[in-house]
């Protein structure tokens, strides 16, 4: 290829920019785009991230440097023939080495450079491991192709620019000059400056002796804010300067200063406190007053006691109905005062939870419709725009009457177009209410991509972790490294039930947890009656019973099948009664819809309702049934399910315990997809209560549970390993830079329909699918190898007609969902 007149970083629209490329292409722009926004994060964030990491204060000017140079290390490799040529109308081109490991080896490895940076002494190689991470792709098992050779342009105009800014930038000598362009080839039997193989080698030895330099927590904790505040600042500048395309329309450091000043005043958080309580009255607009209280509202003293909380780390349990997430805003206002006194004035916060139908309904139960601007709240789960687009369209059926549109809808599409206004990679710089599923945040351990993308605005919050007992083993493990490498930024853990084992992890890992039990009289209130076992004749006179007085039952099964076969007979069996089921195996759009429909239909007073579910009604689903019926399943998810039965009773309005059936599995059914050992520990737990020989309450059911669990150490050492962010000696973190896992391995993997395919094909010929058609239209189905050999699509495969049903009628908005011929 012949030597191009400018370097590029970036490649874009040749037909519309003919005469010139835009600046956010050019590799010097680029470059300097990258160091700003280093600059600038570290400005406005760096000081609180260290804090919350446990650092010494002290290290900010070390930090700031570190990642400053970071930023201008990352691309340099860019310069070479082999990118250049992918950039400029060859992406088809193997290359030889990727660009930021090119960036590693001309920094540690060209003789010119080692001395022109030595001033930057260990600086240089935390910011090196910082730049070669920044695609999360260099590791051990870091390779080169068997290509050609490639060219670094080393005097190019553009590349001694690039470098005489850095120098400056960074307070350094004048730089290197080369004579000529570096050659690196494939390997040392080549004629060149660099053969890849034997450089790659060198390079990963060099930095493996470095390691013993960082075995200590607070070293790792540094270089691994380095890396997520390079990545983010690589992305921030890579997206504001394509957005605005030319280098005058656009300032990366006004850019992040205004965003990540963003931040929740008093008021807003006391509105929305103000706006939940009035919103569980039976108050009319005109009497709602959101500058007070309504008339006679008193926190429970549970809420207080978590609000009153000094610790970083609080841990609230309480049963399902107790106020929790009230008491979390109530916990988070006390913080925002709090850092008000220690000169902190942009308050963020992180509201996680497990699923994203919790997350959903939280936003529009907290978040929507607490008057705070649409602009400074966010719905962030990967579905997220689907659920949005559901509210808007059905909340006037929920909740307004033929004259007027519904609140609910209007803030849903202000939320929804405030969502779509922002830069995707960004949107949460600017968003200090964040209400998203624990992934976003402990993402961060396993090197997720959008946990990575939001490192600063995560660093500036306080975060809500909720059902953190429905975490499994690896999200509870990130969870863990995550609190213990964070001590000083303010957490919240909320939970029904916690088994022994993980409470102790969290001692463990943090003694400073402080602990609140739930209000004594709304735990001890009588709520339950239990059967076990059920059979299939006491079960359905139970539900006819229930029924006839108008109630609403919930019938809970631990497979999509079996719920199926349920609600058909149920339809068949009560033909005038409302009849739903809920479960994973729907469309996502589907299933949103689906999602709202549930809710809606059980906030209607003296209106029969039967639903049909799987483990999604355990936390997706806050409702409160007269009837429970569940297979038995393990004790924290019958906890959840019987979390949903007479939920709304109080020590005001006790009423009368609700019955909940427990049925036995039959000889036909197994265990999945849970194991025989857990069922057995349920049975006898079982039985304890049932002895207890009267109605029960929410403390029976956690101190029985209590009892029973193992008390086998958690192994905290399995849970470093996998929380590849910080990463442990010799294994991972420092150099090391890969995407890891969030969560363990599920029975299910999301797919297209063929069907859907095709009829989005028959539209639009040009292209394939954005990633919201494709979020919509997904589904989940058990996992088969043949679906591996499936035509990809976005991330996802499309299914054959021939091997996957989907049941579903578009107007009556019926159905069982996808499943297997």
């Amino acid at each position: 290829m012949k030597k191009p007149s400018q370097l590029l970083a970036k490649s874009y629209d040749r037909k519309k920019y003919q005469q010139q490329p835009p600046d956010y292409a050019l590799y010097t722009q680029h470059n300097r785009d990258v160091a700003y926004s280093c600059k600038a994060l570290a400005q406005v964030v760096g000081a609180v991230a260290l804090a919350n990491a446990g650092l010494d204060e002290n290290l900010i000017a070390e930090f700031n440097r570190t990642l400053l140079a970071n930023g201008w290390i990352q691309d340099l490799g860019k310069a070479n023939s082999h990118f250049q040529a992918m950039v400029s109308g060859n992406p088809e081109i193997i290359q030889l080495l990727r660009h930021e490991t090119i960036s590693g080896l001309l920094v540690c490895l060209e003789p010119r450079f080692i001395e022109w940076l030595a001033p930057l002494g260990k600086t240089k190689f935390i910011a090196v491991w910082g730049a070669m991470g920044h695609h999360r792709k260099f590791d051990d098992g870091t390779v080169h192709k068997e290509v050609t050779e490639l060219k670094i342009y080393t005097t190019h105009k553009d590349f001694k620019a690039n470098l005489s800014e850095m120098a400056q930038d960074l307070n350094l000598s004048e730089p290197p000059v080369f004579e000529s362009d570096l050659i690196i080839a494939p390997n040392k039997h080549d004629i060149c400056d660099l053969p890849a193989r034997e450089s790659l080698k060198k390079l990963r030895t060099e930095f493996q002796k470095l390691e013993s330099g960082f075995a200590d927590e607070q070293s790792r904790r540094f270089v691994a804010l380095v890396k997520a505040f390079g990545i983010a600042a690589d992305v921030g500048a890579s997206a504001i300067a394509k957005k605005y395309k030319q280098a005058e329309n656009y300032s990366l450091a006004n850019f992040v200063i205004e965003n990540l000043s963003q931040g929740l005043e008093l008021s807003d958080l006391t509105k929305l406190i103000h706006a939940w309580a009035w919103g569980n009255t039976d108050a009319t607009k005109e009497e709602i007053d959101l500058t007070q209280l309504p008339p006679g509202f008193k926190f429970r003293d549970f809420q207080q006691h978590v609000e009153a909380s000094q610790s970083y780390l609080t841990l609230a349990q309480a049963g399902c109905g107790s106020g929790k997430s009230l008491a979390a805003y109530l916990w988070v206002r006390q913080w925002w005062e709090k850092l008000q006194h220690e000169g902190r004035n942009n308050l963020r916060v992180f509201f996680c939870l497990p699923t994203t139908g919790t997350t959903t309904e939280h936003f529009k139960d907290y978040a929507l419709e607490s008057g705070i601007p649409a602009k400074q709240i966010s719905l962030t789960h990967s579905r997220s725009s689907v659920d949005l687009e559901t509210m808007a369209q059905t909340s006037n059926q929920e909740e307004a009457n033929d004259e007027e549109e519904s609140d609910t809808a209007k803030a849903a599409e202000a939320a929804l177009k405030a969502q779509q206004d922002k830069i995707e990679a960004l949107a949460l710089w600017s968003t200090p209410l964040v209400v998203t599923t624990a992934d976003t945040v402990l993402g961060l351990m396993a090197n997720a991509r959008r946990a990575i993308y939001s490192t600063p605005a995560i660093m500036q919050s306080v975060i809500v972790f909720d059902e953190i007992h429905a975490f499994d083993d690896y999200l509870f493990g990130h969870l863990l490294v995550f609190l213990k490498n964070f001590p000083r930024l303010p957490v919240l853990l909320m939970t029904a039930s916690l088994p022994e084992q993980r409470r102790q992890a969290i001692e463990q890992v943090r003694p400073d947890l402080f602990y609140v039990a739930g209000d004594e009289k709304l735990e001890t209130l009588p709520r339950y009656r239990i059967q076990y076992p059920a059979n299939s004749q006491e079960v359905w006179d139970a539900v006819k019973e229930c029924v006839a007085k108008n109630g609403k039952v919930l019938w809970v099964r631990n497979q999509v099948e079996w719920a199926n076969q349920i609600y058909t007979q149920a339809k068949s069996k009560f033909p005038e009664i409302s009849v739903n089921v809920y479960h994973s195996r729907l469309r996502y759009k589907d299933r949103s819809d689906r999602h709202r429909q549930v809710i809606d239909n059980f906030k209607q007073k003296e209106q029969p309702i039967i639903l049909v579910a799987t483990q999604v009604a355990e936390i997706s689903l806050d409702l409160s049934a007269d009837l429970l019926i569940t297979d038995i399943a393990p004790v924290p998810a019958l906890i959840q399910r019987m979390g949903r039965l007479n939920r709304r009773a109080s020590p005001d309005k006790p009423g009368e315990p609700k019955t909940g059936l427990i049925c036995p599995l039959t000889a036909e059914n197994n265990a999945k997809p849970y194991e025989k050992e857990e069922l057995k520990t349920a049975e006898i737990w079982i039985q304890q209560l049932i002895a207890i020989n009267k109605p029960l309450h929410q403390r029976h059911l956690a101190e029985h549970f209590a009892a029973l669990s193992d008390l086998k150490e958690y192994d905290y050492k399995e849970a470093e390993k996998r929380a590849c962010f910080f990463g442990i000696p010799k294994k991972s973190g420092l150099w090391r830079t890969r995407p890891g896992s969030t969560r363990a391995e599920g029975y299910t993997i999301s797919v297209i329909l063929e069907a859907d395919y095709e009829a989005w094909k028959q539209k639009d010929l040009s292209g394939e699918p954005d990633a919201d058609w494709i979020r919509k239209h997904e589904v989940a189905i058990p996992i088969r190898k043949e679906v591996l050999k499936w035509q990809p699509l976005g991330g996802v495969r499309i299914t054959r007609k021939d091997a996957v049903t989907y049941d579903y009628n578009e107007q009556t908005r019926e159905g069982t969902g996808a499943k297997w011929l």
